[in-house]
């Protein structure tokens, strides 16, 4: 997660802390550490970066069977856009298609 965080705020991976230098530096709008649930767990937003094109979608359910479903149902709605974004054209369910064959055939 290190090389998107330096990709979103425009900032370079430094591996040692002598090499760091002000235009290695990124920039962020805001960044915040928020705890949540029962066992006070933690995570980190990071907001406002400069070249941010991405998002976290953080899951969270009563046991794993059902975060694995909601991640897979994430998925696949994700890659239903992309598939629409690189070609819009549809086939409609839910029988349209064969509606429309039997009227093309009458």
């Amino acid at each position: 997660e290190i090389e998107l965080l330096a990709i979103a705020t425009g900032g370079r991976i430094v591996p040692r802390f002598e090499e760091l230098t002000e235009d290695k530096l990124g920039k962020a709008g805001m960044v915040r550490e928020v705890s949540f649930g029962t066992t006070k767990d933690r995570m980190m937003f990071i907001e406002d970066c400069s070249n941010s094109k991405a998002v976290t979608v953080f899951i969270r359910g009563g046991n794993k069977m059902i975060i694995e479903e909601a991640k897979r149902s994430i998925h696949d709605a994700i890659c239903m856009v992309r598939n629409l974004v690189r070609d819009n054209r549809i086939v409609y369910g839910g029988g349209s298609a064969e509606i429309s064959c039997s009227i093309a055939v009458e």
